[in-house]
């Protein structure tokens, strides 16, 4: 593991002293004590999941599930299935289509359900601190409302609700797992208590049916893991479930009660215990040595890993791994701001400016690469794309209401950003001797901004269209792929001219070319190409001289109106 650490920046684990700072702050401890005094309440007990709301202080709001024991004890055979579930599809996503929650913590929450519709609506008027916490299924259920309230941000901006729960079974799958606000929620974990693997495949699961679907379990969130010699927080779900596994398939004695209380109050006091130093002296990274001790304090050794076939090395590597590319991703994110991109834009449109002087437009001068200043050209598109790849990825993660809001604030910038970035990759495409851009070389953050622009942008009326009349000397091709269906036509025309060229390939030529020379005037008729295309060295022209020796005005109304608009030189007035 040494050498392949060699020349890299060390990174360091956090995990125990982010675990202490959590067990010495009040926020765990009032959490669980209005757990606790709501489960001393016998008639909170008689239903198998109840809730109350706490105003411990004037800026405070807790509010607290607790669910019987018999609801963990001696779970219903199907309990540990993953279903689909209306009331959660706000959580689905571009990437994620579907979410499925536990069908025990659904059946509770749904139990509830009016009641918390009610209590959501309450909780809109609160000031202040809001904590959502539970204790076993009680804290899924606490899960679930805390992601009923996230959604549609109906809350105060300042009361955005935490969630804490303790020893709470895992609640849904991959969909939940990539959640955009995993960061709300923190779940205590002992490491003597079996309940957080209840529905695991290798944990003390219920009788299941035949076609059950407990497999898909995904931890989200932060995890504070704890045993007697300290505790330790990770937000891995992939070292998080092989822990949960062992925790599971280790404990005897059942699904018996572990004492949060008296488990806060121990940790505390080792609260400023420095943790296994002589571990650090085996590895020789602080990143290893502090993860293999973050495990060990919570009762993990490497021997005990092996035993249930986690590869802890493969684990670090993966995490390092993830520390590396956030610690990448938030730095290039600081180094390239908005403004800074709005300055790459401009650059752009400066350069699309001064190509026109050159008489063949801003994509031809890039595609000849005839100057130094396309260098620079190229530096622009490299930084412009990446920060948007990276935008639209994050719209694809987002819940379907938050992403819709995100594209509509972002779509005209993310427009405008499309029409004059891709046709400066549509022409490093085909210099590199590429063909069919649209199906072989066109990148999906470019089809879906053009999906999200047409959902919100309807037809264009006759008004709008006068309007473009007036304007249409300084706008940009309105369609992106133009440049793409140039370079196709282009293809065409030489093909029909090769010595080589067979009777099926003419034909599918021919018929590229007609389809063409229609989608060219309906643009045209409608504004939606720049002046520029008709710039005497431009590839448009280049293709109308390759294409009229083939052509007559016989039988196509739109090759007539096309002949004629080139003839008559037409496009001297267009714009």
């Amino acid at each position: 593991m040494e050498g392949r650490r060699m020349n890299q920046v060390p990174l360091f684990s956090s995990a125990r002293e982010l675990g202490n700072l959590i067990v010495t702050s009040n926020l765990i401890d009032s959490a669980l004590t209005k757990i606790l005094e709501l489960q001393r309440d016998q008639t909170a007990l008689l239903s198998p999941v109840q809730y109350r709301v706490f105003y411990p202080s004037p800026n405070c709001t807790i509010v607290a599930f607790v669910s019987s024991p018999d609801c963990t004890q001696n779970p219903l055979p199907g309990q540990g299935d993953l279903v689909p579930s209306p009331l959660f599809d706000f959580l689905c996503t571009e990437e994620y289509k579907s979410v499925s929650i536990n069908r025990a913590a659904l059946t509770l929450f749904t139990s509830l359900h009016d009641h918390l519709s009610g209590l959501k609506t309450q909780l809109t008027e609160i000031e202040g601190q809001l904590i959502i916490t539970g204790h076993s299924l009680g804290g899924s259920v606490a899960s679930l409302f805390t992601l009923c309230l996230l959604d549609g941000n109906l809350l105060k901006p300042k009361c955005r609700p935490f969630c804490i729960t303790f020893g709470s079974p895992l609640v849904g799958g991959f969909g939940l797992q990539h959640s955009i606000w995993n960061s709300f929620f923190l779940h205590v974990v002992s490491n003597q208590d079996p309940v957080p693997g209840l529905f695991l495949p290798s944990g003390r699961s219920p009788p299941t049916s035949p076609h059950s679907q407990n497999t898909g379990y995904k931890p989200f969130g932060t995890y504070l893991l704890c045993s007697e010699l300290g505790c330790a927080c990770f937000d891995n779900p992939d070292l998080i479930l092989g822990l949960l596994k062992v925790i599971s398939s280790e404990v005897a004695g059942g699904l018996q009660d572990v004492d949060y209380g008296e488990i806060l109050r121990n940790l505390k006091k080792r609260a400023i215990c420095k943790g296994l130093p002589q571990v650090g002296e085996r590895f020789a990274d602080p990143f290893t040595a502090g993860i293999i001790m973050d495990l060990e304090i919570i009762g993990f050794d490497q021997t005990k890993l092996l035993q249930h076939n986690i590869d802890i090395e493969t684990v670090i590597s993966t995490m390092e791994a993830e520390a590396r590319n956030l610690t990448q991703k938030n730095k290039a994110s600081d180094a390239k701001k908005l403004n800074e991109i709005k300055i790459d834009m401009t650059q752009l449109e400066l350069y699309k400016k001064n190509s026109k002087g050159l008489n063949m437009g801003y994509y031809d001068c890039f595609k000849k690469q005839g100057s130094k200043r396309d260098i620079h050209v190229e530096q622009f598109r490299v930084n412009l794309t990446r920060y948007w790849e990276d935008m639209v990825a994050q719209v694809q993660r987002k819940p379907q209401k938050e992403g819709a809001t995100f594209r509509t604030r972002w779509r005209n910038a993310g427009t405008v950003y499309r029409r004059m970035v891709e046709p400066l990759d549509i022409a490093v495409f085909y210099v590199e001797g590429g063909t069919d851009y649209i199906n072989n070389g066109r990148s999906l953050h470019y089809k879906l901004l053009q999906q999200w622009y047409e959902e919100e942008v309807k037809s264009t009326s006759r008004d709008e269209l006068d309007s473009k009349k007036q304007k249409v000397s300084s706008i940009l091709t309105e369609d992106s792929c133009f440049w793409a269906h140039v370079e196709e036509a282009i293809l065409s025309c030489e093909l029909l001219k090769s010595e080589n060229c067979n009777l099926e390939e003419g034909k599918s030529s021919w018929d590229n070319l007609v389809k063409f020379e229609e989608y060219v005037m309906e643009q045209i008729d409608n504004y939606a190409v720049s002046p520029e295309i008709f710039l005497e060295k431009s590839s448009f022209m280049k293709w109308w001289g390759l294409y009229e020796g083939y052509i007559d005005s016989r039988s196509n109304p739109h090759r007539s109106l096309l002949i004629s608009f080139m003839k008559n030189r037409s496009y001297r007035q267009y714009g």
